[in-house]
Formats: C-alpha cells, sequence, structure tokens
C-alpha cells in the first residue's frame, strides 16, 4: 500500500505523468490517488507547474542538414599518418630488432640464452595469465 512519503518521493522522481513512473508503481499511484485526492491534487498541481516548465526549456533537436554539415566536417579532419611517419616507425623498429638479434650473436651463447630467458621469464608469471584472460576479454 502507498503512502504520501511514497508518492511523494515517486512524484519528484519521475514527474506528474504517470505514464513515466515504473510499471510497478502505477497501480499503488492510482490506488492513492483515488483514495486521497485533496493530498495528490495538491502535490500533482505542485510538480506539473516544474514538469511543464522542464518541457519548455528542453533543447530542440538540430535539424538535418545541421547533423550532416558536423558529420562531414568530422569525417574530412579524419587522416591517417603521413607516409614518412609509417616509413620511420618500420625503419625504428627494423633497426632495433637487428641491433638486438646482432647484439645476443655478439655476446657468446651463455650471454644470449641468459638474456632470453630472463626476457620470457614474466611469461611463468601468475600476473601474465591475468594479464592474458584481461586481453581475451576485451577482444571477445
Amino acid at each position: 500500500m502507498m503512502d504520501e512519503t511514497r508518492f511523494s518521493t515517486l512524484l519528484s522522481a519521475y514527474g506528474a505523468d504517470l505514464k513515466r513512473w515504473p510499471q510497478a508503481e502505477r497501480p499503488g499511484a492510482l490506488a492513492f490517488m483515488e483514495s486521497h485526492r485533496e493530498i495528490t491534487s495538491r502535490l500533482m498541481a505542485e510538480d506539473g507547474e516544474l514538469d511543464m516548465l522542464l518541457e519548455a526549456a528542453r533543447a530542440k533537436p538540430p535539424s538535418a542538414g545541421l547533423a550532416g554539415r558536423i558529420l562531414a566536417a568530422g569525417q574530412a579532419q579524419a587522416r591517417f599518418a603521413p607516409e614518412w611517419a609509417r616509413l620511420a616507425a618500420v625503419l625504428a623498429l627494423s633497426a632495433g630488432l637487428g641491433l638486438g638479434w646482432g647484439g645476443a650473436s655478439l655476446g657468446g651463447a651463455g650471454q644470449s640464452d641468459a638474456a632470453y630467458a630472463m626476457a620470457f621469464s614474466s611469461f611463468a608469471d601468475p600476473a601474465y595469465e591475468e594479464v592474458v584472460d584481461f586481453i581475451d576479454g576485451e577482444v571477445r
């Protein structure tokens, strides 16, 4: 059974139009309105004025032409990296891989094996499994 406090709370939250109220609350609100007409009419009148003011202040959606111009301007500004930047990234990556590979081979078999083991030892860490699970979750 709905009381005045609950009715007033719902009225403040959803406004005077019962169509905006949760479906489960509407029957109780209608029954309360029938049995307490004076209280509900006063409360509804107060909140009804606020609803009208808020509805009048609502911004109108932009015209189709304006929306189209905004989207076109955004698409015109979207660019990919220039050719020279892509080439520089490939060269830097190649140089890093080449120097790393060459440096490991110059260090002798024992040192390169140790460097390899250190580089990939973190894959046995339990935190690595959490990272893999997170990435799998993001991809899906």
